[in-house]
């Protein structure tokens, strides 16, 4: 039985019990489990024990269970994945708690208004030693459980008020707050308080794995989202693996976002996807989606060397839902097929695009994904615009900027601390290429010395649109912007970058006819170049992507350096990763073409193969040997200049390109 931190292949059941779920167990049958684990062979099975609302959905002897049980039934549940050799592991909602709540208000967070949460514990109560330190253990100890992935943990975190939780912060920080709380983001020391709350979650956190660690050490722990884009900081809890799950809407970029922010801690990780999608509102809720469109989404993730797992709900009563469970057998195939070529790679560094603590820490709760999607949107623009992209936060480029050929920094909110603005630009002084990409962005490094400047776009005395721009909630006035001066694409509320001594690649104007003014521009910059494009890029392609924006990026990124692999032209949208997977090098190629970004299609049963994808990799000889996985056919390829040139006719959805 491989070890869940191990672990390539997953399913993940959960139903989030409650007391109208009537009696559990009533319709479980133990050769439903056997058999859905012979067919998929998954590596391990995420069961419900305590979801959200607070119940624990086994007979517990900790007073939180059902109220009614047909059946033990986590015994079935272990006697039949242990005959199987697949892992138990236990769906066990933490932070939030709706039950312990309600019976214990003072042990919840003390909201703004003064009211105490119907959903999140406090951090500073006993909540941790009454209830989660037990009930692992109870999962541990009595029924043998091979670990937990806790749910409802750093995301849950919110504002906390409750004079415990304030004398605490007081003391520790020696700040005295004279009664006035900081509640919003203009109150003194709001900033501080917020760091505080993190603090007592990273304490709450440390509290239960060291103790459940000390006691079964083979029972490996997650806590759901920590160390990723939720909570972007150094791993320093010993957490057995990382891993999150994404919800259904825009899914392959968001696992394209998350994984890569997984991916750079040098953890085991692995990424869930709900196996039902929804439409937009007042369309079709929780509609299972079809095979190709999960083989998509792990394709995202296992190009990225991580794991990959499916939630198909159990029916209320507990019981597996085989129906939607047994034409899941493609995907385990898929998986399995691929795992040689994929599981435990590590990201080839090639361009990285910064996801800061430093930012993230000053939106929202403590653990916010406020603006989450700038981000996001910047990794889907530049992973289609054919970068081999990590995502990577401060404390791992600190000492290690020269190791990576190209650095983007996306659209900025509350800004970077001086120092890394420091490091970014003398990282590009000394050689390396640095691409800005948003106003904020522009305007910190402007102020830092950057050698531009940026400008609001000049004023013309013609008609021109300005549009209540439903993606930013504010009225904005469109331009139009040009690489060509044939054809226009728009963008919303930018700037102009001005520089002496710079390669103009594109241009704005209020219309074709109108004069043209720099908009994304190349400068020289020490022995390195400096890139800066005047508009929120992220933003825009996450709610509105035009082909113009991957060409304006692809341009500027051609000309700021040469990957060691990349796209040289496709039909489609194919994305590239250079992956280490032992001592060979691994060129993943995923079609991410299809309907994941539409919100008014709930679920499709074709994704639009790629075609006629020709690429290039840098080889030291014509002598290498390239074989196409887990197809197992050799490539042809024309050898040139250093680099080999090779054409797939098609990409259905993920295929590998061995080197040797």
């Amino acid at each position: 039985m491989r070890k869940r931190s191990e672990g390539f292949w997953g399913i993940h059941s959960d139903f989030h019990a409650t007391p109208d779920f009537g009696a559990q167990g009533r319709a479980l049958k133990e050769e439903d489990i056997r058999l859905v684990c012979r067919v998929l062979k998954p590596d391990y099975w995420q069961i419900d024990s305590k979801g959200h609302p607070g119940y624990a959905s086994y007979p517990t002897e900790l007073g939180n269970a059902m109220p009614e049980f047909a059946l033990d039934t986590f015994e079935i549940w272990r006697r039949a994945t242990a005959a199987e050799d697949v892992a138990l592991i236990a769906h066990y909602s933490g932070v939030f708690d709706q039950k312990y709540c309600a019976e214990h208000p003072d042990d919840a967070i003390l909201q703004a208004d003064g009211n105490s949460s119907v959903n999140f514990t406090r951090l500073t109560s006993d909540y941790v030693h009454k209830v989660v330190i037990p009930q692992l253990s109870e999962l541990a100890g009595k029924y043998g459980f091979n670990g937990a992935w806790v749910d409802g943990e750093c995301w849950a975190v919110d504002f906390d008020y409750h004079p415990e939780t304030v004398a605490a912060f007081e003391r520790e920080t020696g700040i005295s707050l004279n009664g006035k709380l900081p509640k919003c983001k203009d109150d003194l020391y709001y900033n501080e308080y917020r760091e505080f709350l993190r603090v007592l979650f990273r304490r709450y956190l440390k509290t239960y794995v060291d103790a459940i660690h000390s006691r079964f050490p083979d029972f490996e722990l997650t806590s759901n989202w920590i160390y990723s884009d939720h909570a972007p900081e150094k791993p320093v809890i010993d957490v057995d693996f990382l891993s999150g799950d994404y919800a259904p809407w825009n899914c392959v970029n968001w696992a394209r976002y998350s994984g890569r922010a997984l991916a750079q801690q040098n953890k085991p990780w692995d990424l869930m996807v709900w196996g039902m999608r929804s439409g937009s509102a007042e369309k079709a809720d929780l509609i299972y989606v079809h095979t190709s469109q999960l083989l998509q989404n792990a394709a995202t993730t296992i190009s990225l060397g991580g794991g990959f797992q499916v939630d198909v709900h159990q029916f209320p009563d507990g019981s597996p839902r085989m129906a939607q469970l047994m034409p899941l057998v493609p995907v385990a195939e898929f998986m399995r097929a691929r795992e040689p070529f994929c599981h435990k790679g590590k990201l080839l560094h090639q361009c990285a695009m910064l996801l800061s603590t430093y930012d993230c820490h000053l939106s929202g709760i403590p653990f916010s994904r406020d603006n989450a999607e700038q981000r996001m949107g910047l990794t889907a623009l530049l992973c289609d615009a054919g970068q081999s992209l990590e995502v990577v936060s401060e404390h791992n480029f600190e000492g290690n900027y020269s190791l990576y050929p190209m650095i983007a920094v996306p659209e900025l909110v509350n800004g970077l601390a001086d120092e890394t603005v420091k490091d970014l630009l003398d990282y590009a002084f000394n050689g390396g290429s640095l691409l800005l990409a948003g106003v904020n962005t522009c305007r910190i490094f402007e102020k830092a010395g950057a050698p531009f400047t940026v400008a609001n776009p000049a004023e013309e005395a013609v008609d021109r649109p300005v549009v209540d721009c439903v993606r930013t909630h504010k009225a904005e006035l469109q331009r139009y912007f040009t690489l060509d001066g044939v054809y226009f694409g728009g963008v919303m509320g930018p700037v102009e970058i001005h520089s002496e001594n710079c390669e103009n690649v594109a241009h704005l104007c209020f219309n074709e006819r109108c004069e043209r003014r720099p908009f994304a521009v190349i400068i020289p910059w020490g022995k390195g170049k400096i890139a800066a494009v005047g508009a929120n890029l992220g933003r825009e392609y996450v709610k509105c992507a035009q082909y113009l924006h991957r060409d304006l990026i692809k341009k500027i990124a051609d000309k700021l350096y040469t990957p060691k692999a990349r796209i040289e032209s496709a039909l489609g949208n194919v994305e590239i990763t250079c992956l280490t997977v032992g001592d060979k090098l691994t060129i993943q190629l995923t079609n991410v073409n299809g309907n994941h970004a539409n919100d008014t299609v709930a679920t499709e049963n074709m994704i639009p193969p790629a075609l006629d994808i020709k690429v290039s990799v840098a080889l030291d000889s014509a002598q290498h040997r390239l074989t196409l996985q887990p197809e197992g056919r050799d490539i042809p390829f024309v050898f040139e200049q250093g680099r080999g040139y090779f054409e797939l006719p098609r990409l259905d959805i993920h295929s590998v390109v061995v080197i040797d």
